[in-house]
């Protein structure tokens, strides 16, 4: 990624990662000259697909006229994230392998974090990891490094990613983030240093977002403060009430205060409906369905 480009998008990008969506398309309507047209579309593409807006996605990102690579890993992705549909992922899984293995792709950043991010969502993760290496200067792809390393339980990797990164990029949103993530891996006293960065960030952008509410909420839930967490959840659904992930977590945060069934499953169906590949759905399930099975054994 060029200096040119970082400068360009920078602040949209930031909003981005902070999940201030509508921002983040406000902030590209005022680039109104831009050398790349290609980036400002996938931020602008991201940015509806993080709220949720599949169908537009996928209407106006046709892989067969897209020349980008990026939007076309993009109309995969959002197809992925649409469907629950078992044949629909095997058809995505298919096309992005395809993509990625164009050696002339790889070169572009943007397409190795959405390319990525479709094999995270597949839980292909040393496949996701390999292919982040390939732009260690990228925050990004370290960003989402962090991530899957502290999913398959290398903490430890991932705070020497975070420690690494912190020499030469302290001060960018998404590298704090990042060490955040990892605080609350490492839980202790660095559940507050977590708490301190969510709270800073959203204070220094001026924008509360539902992202940044729900890392807080969880931090709360982690320091035994659920009534605070609560609010905090309903507080990032009044500014997005189909944010899967403020349903996932109001779903553990009601188990873990012992609410009514009725409640859990309200927001647990409401999460199946608008994410139905949700990691949180997905885990769910597979539990259910072991259960079940197990269930059956002992039954006979």
């Amino acid at each position: 990624m060029t200096e040119t480009l970082v400068d360009e998008f920078y602040t949209a990008r930031n909003l981005l990662y902070l999940g201030a969506y509508p921002q983040t398309l406000q902030a590209l309507a005022q680039v109104t000259r831009t050398s790349n047209e290609t980036e400002k579309q996938t931020i602008k593409y991201r940015a509806y697909l993080c709220q949720g807006n599949y169908k537009m996605v996928l209407t106006d990102l046709n892989p067969s006229t897209s020349v980008s690579p990026a939007l076309q890993a993009l109309y995969h992705l959002a197809k992925y994230l649409q469907s629950s549909d078992n044949g629909t992922k095997e058809t995505v899984e298919k096309a992005v392998e395809e993509l990625i293995a164009v050696q002339n792709n790889l070169v572009n950043g943007t397409f190795v974090v959405i390319a990525s991010m479709v094999l995270v969502n597949l839980q292909k993760y040393e496949e996701a990891l390999k292919l982040l290496a390939m732009h260690p200067k990228n925050l990004e792809c370290i960003a989402i490094s962090v991530d899957i390393l502290l999913q398959i339980n290398r903490v430890d990797m991932a705070q020497k990613l975070v420690a690494r990164t912190r020499g030469w990029a302290e001060d960018s949103p998404i590298a704090q983030i990042a060490e955040a993530w990892a605080n609350l891996y490492v839980g202790g006293n660095k559940y507050m240093e977590a708490s301190y960065i969510f709270e800073e960030l959203a204070q220094a952008s001026s924008v509360s977002t539902a992202c940044l509410l729900n890392s807080l909420a969880v931090v709360k839930m982690h320091l035994g403060q659920l009534q605070e967490a609560e609010e905090i959840l309903e507080d990032a659904l009044a500014k997005e009430s189909n944010n899967p992930d403020t349903l996932a977590n109001l779903v553990v945060c009601a188990n873990l205060a012992a609410k009514p069934l009725e409640e859990k499953y309200r927001y647990l169906s409401q999460l199946k409906d608008v994410a139905p590949n949700h990691p949180f759905v997905i885990d769910l399930d597979a539990k259910d369905a072991e259960f079940d099975t197990l269930a059956a054994k002992y039954a006979k």
